[in-house]
């Protein structure tokens, strides 16, 4: 009964947090890919779809892999079950959030890189 409760309870709260980021993460990451891309509209799609995937695969999996591990002896009452998908969440959000900032980082070297080159260009003679 208790598994049942920790099981419903964990994959809710994930998959609830997994579609609402990667909504929000996808709606408003657009502004800062279309800057780093200086409007192009073909990479900002493809690489929006691309981070959409990336983020899919990595929140997915995570949950998958950590479910599980560690539970079996311990959930015996309703608040094991809460301090446990605490636990398991807390660990879930940190990994979301280092993604998310990597991306971010990652973002501005490349608009960093692009910029440069265009400065380049600007400035070159022929």
């Amino acid at each position: 009964m208790y598994l049942e409760a920790y099981y419903a309870s964990y994959l809710g709260i994930c998959a609830a947090l997994i579609f609402w980021l990667g909504w929000t993460l996808h709606r408003t990451g657009s502004v800062f890919l279309s800057d780093a891309f200086a409007g192009n509209a073909t990479p900002v799609r493809a690489v929006a779809h691309l981070l959409d995937v990336g983020f899919y695969l990595v929140s997915v999996g995570y949950v998958c892999v950590t479910y599980q591990l560690f539970v079996w002896p311990q959930i015996n009452s309703y608040q094991r079950v809460a301090q446990t998908v605490s636990a398991k969440v807390g660990g879930f959000l940190p990994l979301l959030g280092f993604a998310h900032l990597f991306n971010l980082l990652l973002l501005a070297i490349f608009k960093r890189r692009a910029g440069a080159a265009a400065s380049r260009r600007l400035w070159s003679i022929p």
